[in-house]
């Protein structure tokens, strides 16, 4: 018998390069098939379409940043090296498979509604954590909503210049850079 698992392991990447180069949208079967080195038809083996695939794609790769924003939240015990470590935590798996994150970044509008409504977004996520400083004095209380914008736009604005190319240095090469941004316009 036949192990499918590193067929469906080529059919996610080759679905993630091709969402990420041409769109959910366009992409289309038998673009994946052919860049899989399959057969259509193995495809709908492992998924039921290709939108199905796409949310497979999306769902776990948000679920498994989320557990571990979660589990840097909870092993770091000041605002400031939570979001020192998050900002890493990003930029050292944005190096790691850009593909994946850039497919994060450019999916996220259509697919972040399929999520679970029980699932923390990251936005909501930081939320909590400035409440949290907040409440520790460890911030000057502020709108949490802003200041979740505020990490998110700095950091995710930094990955999509990747992208599209505007910035073609890694991640960990702007990390500090980023933090201290970040950690500026929060004290200022």
């Amino acid at each position: 018998m036949r192990d499918g698992t590193n067929t469906r392991k080529r059919l996610e990447r080759c679905a993630l390069s091709l969402f990420v180069k041409k769109g959910v949208a366009a992409t289309t079967i038998k673009d994946i098939a052919n860049k899989a080195g399959v057969a259509e038809g193995t495809l709908y083996r492992h998924y039921e379409s290709k939108d199905e695939l796409a949310q497979h794609l999306f769902s776990s790769a948000y679920e498994e940043v989320s557990l571990q924003l979660k589990n840097i939240a909870q092993t770091h015990p000041t605002f400031e090296e939570k979001i020192k470590a998050m900002v890493h935590f990003f930029c050292e798996k944005y190096d790691e498979d850009p593909i994946l994150f850039n497919y994060l970044l450019l999916a996220q509008h259509n697919q972040l509604k399929i999520i679970h409504e029980k699932e923390v977004s990251a936005h909501e996520f930081l939320v909590v954590i400035f409440n949290e400083a907040f409440r520790k004095k460890e911030l000057a209380k502020q709108d949490p909503q802003f200041c979740a914008a505020i990490v998110m736009g700095i950091v995710l604005q930094a990955a999509i210049s990747r992208v599209y190319g505007r910035i073609n240095r890694s991640m960990m090469e702007d990390v500090d850079a980023l933090i201290k941004a970040i950690l500026g316009a929060l004290y200022s």
